[in-house]
């Protein structure tokens, strides 16, 4: 992943602190859903050995709820089809309402027991 210039986390601080959340997540999917071999999109299921093909999304949106925002629950893998189809279809609403998440998702459970928490 590459750090442009104007990318919203500013600095090295930042941009450790994020690249150091994304790396959890993806830990905590591999360990759920990857059985420890892979990595695993939690709305189609795609497997993937590496990261390349996979977003780290969060349940909490980063702009409106900036405590959350380095919490490693606060985020779930999905491939880049099915992020992009999450944005696409819920527009700006999803940055206020993270239930639209877990209506994609189908009712995951582990989200929505995180809503649940926060």
């Amino acid at each position: 992943m590459r750090f442009k210039k104007g990318n919203r986390w500013k600095g090295s601080k930042g941009e450790l602190r994020y690249k150091t959340w994304r790396r959890n997540v993806f830990q905590l999917n591999k360990g759920r859903y990857g059985l420890g071999k892979n990595y695993v999109c939690v709305k189609c299921n795609k497997k993937r050995k590496t990261t390349r093909v996979l977003h780290a999304h969060h349940i909490y949106s980063w702009n409106k709820f900036p405590k959350l925002r380095y919490e490693k629950k606060n985020g779930v893998v999905m491939c880049i089809k099915c992020h992009n189809g999450f944005h696409r279809k819920y527009k700006f609403n999803a940055l206020n309402e993270p239930n639209l998440l877990v209506e994609y998702l189908k009712g995951n459970q582990l989200v929505k027991n995180f809503i649940k928490e926060n």
